[in-house]
């Protein structure tokens, strides 16, 4: 039985301050079809705003922080924006059967 496997999730999630993220995760193939997971995540002000996509890079001096400059300033924008319980959820998802999807009105 054939059936059609999910590789691509996108979430929106509102914030309490008006603002909006948009978490993207995608099944990708790389050379030698090794199978790889591209993650993004976009944040927008208001949805009168563009999206922005948000880096994944630490802070330059991320090593040299303290615990809490770390937590603070250190983490990428990803991070400082989502949970990584909030991608987690969403690379499980990844590799299911579409029929496994609870569609919501």
């Amino acid at each position: 039985m054939d059936t059609d496997l999910i590789t691509k999730v996108t979430q929106f999630i509102p914030r309490q301050d008006g603002s909006e993220l948009r978490i993207v995760v995608e099944q990708m193939t790389g050379l030698g079809l090794h199978g790889s997971l591209w993650i993004y995540v976009h944040r927008r002000e208001t949805i009168d705003h563009p999206w922005i996509l948000l880096s994944d890079k630490l802070h330059p001096n991320w090593r040299s922080m303290s615990v809490n400059d770390y937590i603070e300033h250190g983490r990428s924008e990803i991070f400082q924006s989502v949970s990584p319980g909030e991608i987690l959820k969403l690379i499980h998802m990844i590799g299911k059967p579409m029929t496994s999807l609870q569609v919501t009105v």
